[in-house]
């Protein structure tokens, strides 16, 4: 939906289809809604990947580019560009591209951990993510974790906007004590650690109360059931398929788990912590700038199944320090990370960029 130009000027959102699952669908669900009611601003959100085959999610693309043209050819104004991993580098560099022809400013919001993905890849992506960068009139990033990347480019620390992730909390924490569920939210990948998680709950099965289940919730990349039933695990881990987090969903469970091999800022965690659910979680990322470990939750290893079992031993052992735990996340992510206070930082932003 767009709007009348207004004294605030155009702005053009890229990014996955709102309606999708995920952290960040949800993220750009709650800002098209905020942005297309506003009058401050003639607002379009252009959806550049779906969940369709190749060919749908290549002919979404083109028709965005179409849209955009157009768009862009209007006047002057702002591009906002939602960027993960994989193919999102290469759609978001193409973007960038026609925004510059267009003497659009860009704004390129990472969702990802850049840095990771750029030592992984060959020397042609390699200039292509640079590009990307150094075309970007200012950049978002989750957390700090990329500051070293952006000082390898010389990229002016200036440009750069610190801006976790938000959620909307809920006015008091409505954690309650006697739940016997722990939660792993996200895709069932291996990346995201839930081999490494059932790897761990096969050296401490015998350490828990027979009550605690643990549910997987979410796509599944890996046969997960199989890996399951490999380990002899079936009582004690259910997985649940793709669900819609809310408030019902969230008042069943004791525990967040999220051993990722990499992560930029988790959507699922701070969702979690908006229900006073504490997590234990790899310290990748940005997750230690959430986390304060041993106070309002747990960090481990990324890939330690070892440390990981302890942890979990150590924690579901102790009823009271997970609820003082939640206690103290629910406040944190009230406090930094509300979405109302996010949105007024994007529109200093935008208006900066408008001056």
């Amino acid at each position: 939906m767009t709007r009348n130009k207004t004294e605030f000027g155009t702005l053009s959102m890229f990014g996955v289809d709102p309606s999708c699952l995920g952290g960040i669908s949800t993220l750009t669900r709650m800002l098209s809604f905020e942005l297309d009611r506003c009058e401050q601003v003639d607002f379009c959100y252009l959806i550049t990947t779906n969940q369709g085959n190749a060919l749908q999610k290549i002919r979404c693309f083109v028709s965005a580019l179409l849209k955009a043209r157009k768009r862009f050819s209007t006047g002057e104004g702002i591009v906002h560009i939602h960027m993960a991993d994989n193919a999102s580098v290469i759609r978001s560099c193409v973007i960038i591209f026609l925004a510059k022809r267009y003497r659009q400013s860009v704004v390129l919001h990472i969702h990802c951990d850049l840095a990771k993905i750029r030592s992984r890849s060959s020397s042609h992506m390699k200039k292509l993510i640079d590009w990307s960068l150094l075309k970007s009139d200012r950049i978002i990033a989750l957390g700090t974790y990329l500051n070293p990347l952006f000082q390898k480019l010389d990229y002016p620390s200036e440009r750069v906007l610190i801006l976790p992730n938000a959620v909307s909390c809920p006015d008091e924490n409505l954690y309650t004590p006697g739940r016997t569920r722990v939660l792993f939210l996200g895709n069932i990948s291996k990346d995201k650690g839930v081999l490494d998680l059932l790897d761990a709950l096969v050296l401490i099965d015998d350490k828990l109360d027979p009550e605690l289940i643990f549910e997987l919730c979410g796509r599944d990349h890996i046969k997960v059931q199989v890996e399951i039933e490999k380990r002899n695990l079936s009582h004690r881990v259910k997985y649940c398929g793709i669900v819609e987090p809310n408030r019902k969903f969230f008042s069943k469970y004791l525990l967040n788990v999220l051993p990722s091999h990499h992560e930029a800022m988790p959507f699922s965690l701070l969702e979690a912590s908006a229900y006073g659910i504490p997590s234990i979680a790899s310290s990748v990322g940005s997750i230690s700038e959430i986390i304060d470990n041993g106070d309002s939750g747990w960090l481990v290893n990324a890939q330690d199944t070892q440390m990981l079992a302890n942890t979990l031993v150590n924690v579901l052992s102790n009823p009271e320090a997970i609820s003082v735990a939640g206690s103290r996340i629910y406040n944190k992510v009230r406090e930094c990370y509300s979405f109302q206070a996010y949105l007024q930082t994007l529109f200093a932003l935008y208006r900066e960029l408008i001056a």
